[in-house]
């Protein structure tokens, strides 16, 4: 009997939805749910499951992928960056980078050895560290590591081969 917003809004491609309501509605809409959707086999995810999904389709996350140290252009968002339609913070630094090239990109990343690769952990191109791991995990789907990185431009193109520096050692 009580009114909630539910809404399309996630990003990770799967048919689901977010259900809004009054903080003192959660225990009661919990316990409802789980109950209405036990026999059909509703279960309880959380974010991880969320950062499987979206590293697996190259979605970026803020403050991960993108932030204001890195542009919509070098997450591989140009095509929702929309310059013509007035000044904004940070267009300036769009406009060169759209003109000139981006110095760095965000490139899907799959481990071909075994480890995880973690958010922060540098990656090389041969000798040269070229960019840095955004975001990492271990696919439980795909049963390898994951990630993605921002690396030097000249080190983006698909079949590159990079490493990840995991504990010392490159992976």
């Amino acid at each position: 009997g009580e009114k909630i917003r539910v809404c399309r809004t996630g990003y990770t491609g799967e048919d689901g939805f977010e259900l809004y309501f009054a903080a003192d509605q959660a225990a009661t809409m919990w316990k409802s749910l789980m109950a209405a959707g036990a026999n059909d086999g509703l279960v309880p995810i959380g974010l991880g499951a969320r950062d499987t999904l979206r590293l697996e389709k190259k979605y970026a996350l803020y403050g991960h992928e993108l932030s204001d140290k890195i542009t919509p252009l070098e997450a591989g968002l140009g095509w929702i960056t929309k310059l013509d339609k007035g000044d904004f913070v940070g267009r300036d630094v769009l406009q060169q980078q759209k003109s000139s090239g981006v110095p760095r990109k965000l490139v899907a990343l799959r481990m071909t050895e075994s480890g995880i690769p973690r958010a922060d952990y540098p990656l090389f191109c041969g000798d040269r560290e070229v960019g840095v791991v955004t975001s990492g995990t271990m696919s439980p789907v795909l049963r390898y590591g994951i990630a993605l990185g921002l690396v030097a431009s000249d080190c983006a193109a698909i079949g590159t081969e990079l490493t990840v520096g995991i504990r010392k050692k490159r992976v």
